[in-house]
């Protein structure tokens, strides 16, 4: 039986047919010309972009963990794991270091928000009136607190103010967490969507995010975290510059020393500086509401200037 020509005219398309991207691509125009680049330029930027980093409170040297700008980093870790008192440290540290912070802590009400990074700040659990006003002074420059309270919080308009903020100064964002968005957990194209925007958001504007993602599945206490068992689609993570995966010690349960709880703080991924992966182990100490390294560590880290805790001190002294 004989099949007329006709029948294959669905099938079989010409080359250089306008439904086709090859004849509007001009290779001179979008290629990069490795002929006109100067390389003095290229080594000095990149050596450069590598110094501007920010730290962590837990690795301040910047040896295990940088926050580079135009990145965002992933926090993740089961409820009570410590995460969100780690980021309040985080703050403390950033703030103390001359950069202005944004945070918007949509599991909490906003002027809790500030009272819980002052206690931070302060090293105690009941700071005083004076401890509280230098606080008010010190960061009037340099923290910037969502104050909505509407949920599930619009992923947009935060973005748009983050994107805005940094105009005023704000290099580092914390949003916590995924879970208080109008991203829904089922929706993996809404996730996928929100994670290219969380991207150009910060290619935009400089700004380092940190976003809190609570896990997908139980992790036994012998089995390590990875990547994967981080909430929301796998974009949120495969974008991401860092992830990190806070849990609580194996050896909690054994002999905890008085206040101080031990933290695991895993790596998982690491796009830029060293690259490498691990864990940093340390203890946060409920009273002082800081991450030390040392167990047995009881002091203040400071961050607010001297005279603020001299003060302090003076008061409690009388």
């Amino acid at each position: 039986m004989k099949i007329g020509n006709n029948k294959f005219r669905g099938i079989f398309v010409k080359a250089d047919d306008p439904k086709f991207l090859e004849k509007h691509v001009v290779p001179d125009r979008e290629l990069l010309d490795l002929e006109s680049l100067n390389v003095t330029e290229i080594r000095a930027q990149h050596i450069a972009r590598q110094k501007n980093f920010d730290t962590t409170p837990f690795d301040p040297d910047g040896r295990v963990l940088r926050l580079f700008p135009g990145g965002y980093t992933v926090w993740s870790g089961f409820p009570g794991a410590g995460k969100t008192t780690l980021l309040r440290q985080l703050a403390c540290h950033l703030m103390h270091r001359e950069r202005s912070v944004f945070i918007a802590s949509l599991e909490e009400y906003p002027v809790d928000v500030f009272y819980r990074h002052a206690c931070t700040a302060l090293g105690t659990e009941d700071p005083t009136q004076s401890g509280l006003e230098w606080c008010v002074h010190h960061w009037a420059e340099r923290l910037r607190l969502w104050s909505s309270e509407d949920l599930p919080a619009p992923h947009q308009h935060l973005l748009a103010a983050i994107r805005v903020l940094a105009g005023q100064g704000v290099r580092h964002a914390i949003i916590d967490s995924l879970m208080c968005l109008d991203v829904s957990t089922g929706d993996w194209e809404g996730q996928r969507l929100f994670s290219n925007a969380l991207l150009r958001t910060v290619k935009l504007s400089g700004v380092h995010i940190h976003l809190v993602a609570h896990p997908r599945k139980i992790v036994s206490s012998d089995q390590d975290p990875d990547i994967n068992d981080v909430a929301g689609a796998a974009d949120i993570g495969r974008l991401a510059d860092n992830v990190v995966f806070v849990r609580r010690a194996k050896n909690e349960t054994v002999s905890p020393h008085g206040n101080a709880t031990p933290m695991r703080i895993a790596i998982l991924k690491q796009r830029h500086g060293s690259g490498a992966c691990g864990e940093v182990l340390g203890w946060f100490n409920r009273t002082r509401k800081q991450f030390k390294s040392d167990q047995f560590d009881a002091t203040r880290s400071a961050y607010l200037p001297a005279l603020a805790y001299q003060q302090i001190d003076e008061e409690f002294a009388l």
